[in-house]
């Protein structure tokens, strides 16, 4: 069975949940060391995928996002759910289809 790409929708939504994550994260004061060993900078819409990207490639080897299929989007997301509830944070993946710029 091929799995299909992942959509525009959910490409869209991807990038609104990397901007609500930053903006969440950065309101409650976690910075990246806490999630990400080592760092010491404020989250940004570039440095949540870089998170995200990192769960997909440890997960399917895929180093781009463009490569993830609809299902492991989800599953993607799962796995970075579970990363920031360890932090008491929880950022819906967003269900619409718009696109919000910083």
């Amino acid at each position: 069975m091929i799995e299909k790409k992942r959509t525009a929708r959910q490409n869209n939504s991807i990038h609104l949940f990397f901007q609500e994550v930053a903006r969440e994260l950065n309101d409650r004061g976690i910075d990246m060391r806490v999630l990400v060993k080592n760092l010491q900078v404020s989250h940004t819409k570039d440095s949540v995928k870089g998170i995200w990207k990192a769960i997909g490639e440890a997960k399917y080897g895929k180093k781009s996002t463009t490569e993830l299929t609809s299902k492991e989007i989800d599953e993607v997301y799962d796995e970075f759910n579970k990363l920031l509830s360890e932090h008491d944070v929880h950022i819906a993946f967003p269900d619409n289809t718009y696109y919000l710029h910083d």
